[in-house]
């Protein structure tokens, strides 16, 4: 079996080799070993406190194969994003220039640098190993943050937010970048992409053009990658979409990558999941594929979370029966308390 927990210090060789492998290249999963080291200390730091609100802090959380310990994906949540350092992102706004005495009214598209999402709870680093990318195994780790979420909301802010890479080229070049961040910083993509650590260094406001920037001036090939996935993104990008993240304010300041936002109690896997209690014994077994569905299971800790997919009855019991083996993966016994939600929301 296949499960979620916290990543540990120990990990970093392992989330190191992910890493290096990621494609595309993720900024806030850089393939740098100190750099690496210091957000799984500050992880481990996070998961072992006694938050009551959102501040600077970091959940990384690691998929693992059960019986091997190799692990096979990681992904993030930061609280409360730029909370040191204003995080920055463009939104996407119209500007009207009119004359009433020439009979002009005309809306302009243009960019705005701000960082309105500044404070707001991140979700981060997805990546999982490419074998698995056409297997449940994707939705179980990026839907576990958000069970995560759901068990302690005091933790994480009513607003959530992704950003998406952005289209770049094999040799990591972004025709947005050299349309317009590197006019103003004289640094190629992936050297500005890897300062910036998580978006929210003070170089950015002290560089970035502060003024609107119409959309029209910029060049064909800039205009065109505005709001658009990177093509090896399509797979973190349709597991948020389904959840209910929607893309249509803010890009990225680098890439122009899209950023997507939504409402916490909009969530479809914390609006829909449901709270169990445990009891152990022999699973029930499925005589009709249309009497089980697969469910994301996780139990009610910090520190030693752990989240699994199962087959359940459709209309969840309780409390629930767990074998032994399910049970000794989530950690825990009879009595304890479980959240589950269908592992894809929209599906019947």
């Amino acid at each position: 079996m296949i499960h979620v927990r916290p990543a540990r210090p120990a990990d970093l060789d392992q989330i190191e080799q992910l890493a290096a492998a990621a494609r595309p290249l993720l900024h806030s999963l850089p393939a740098d070993r100190d750099t690496l080291r210091d957000k799984l200390a500050l992880s481990a730091r996070t998961f072992a406190g006694d938050a009551s609100a959102p501040d600077d802090e970091l959940y990384s959380f690691v998929l693992e194969q059960s019986s091997t310990g190799r692990l096979l994906g990681i992904a993030s949540i930061v609280a409360a994003a730029g909370r040191a350092e204003p995080f920055y992102t463009y939104r996407n706004e119209v500007i009207v220039h009119a004359s009433r005495e020439l009979r002009i009214h005309h809306r302009v598209h243009a960019l705005t640098l701000c960082h309105e999402l500044t404070g707001n709870t991140q979700l981060s680093g997805f990546c999982i190993s490419a074998e698995l990318s056409r297997t449940e195994i994707p939705a179980l780790l990026s839907r576990a943050r958000l069970l995560f979420i759901a068990n302690h909301p005091e933790r994480f802010t009513e607003d959530l937010f992704a950003v998406l890479p952005g289209v770049s080229d094999e040799d990591g070049r972004s025709p947005f970048w050299e349309n317009v961040g590197h006019k103003f910083f004289g640094l190629e993509f992936r050297q500005a992409e890897f300062l910036s650590g998580g978006r929210n260094k003070t170089f950015i406001a002290e560089l970035m053009p502060h003024h609107p920037l119409y959309v029209p001036l910029l060049s064909e090939d800039a205009q065109a990658v505005m709001g658009q996935l990177h093509p090896q993104s399509t797979l973190p990008f349709s597991l948020l979409a389904e959840e209910g993240f929607e893309s249509d304010r803010f890009v990225d300041i680098f890439d122009a990558g899209p950023v997507m936002t939504v409402k916490r109690e909009l969530c479809r896997s914390i609006r829909e999941s449901h709270r169990r209690g445990v009891t152990i014994g022999d699973a029930p077994a499925f005589a009709d594929e249309a009497d089980h569905r697969l469910y994301l299971v996780c139990n009610a800790s910090v520190e030693r979370f752990r989240a699994l997919a199962l087959a359940l009855p459709q209309d969840l019991p309780e409390p629930l029966t767990l074998d032994e083996q399910a049970a000794a993966l989530l950690e825990v016994e009879e009595g304890d308390t479980l959240r589950c939600a269908a592992l894809h929301p929209d599906r019947a």
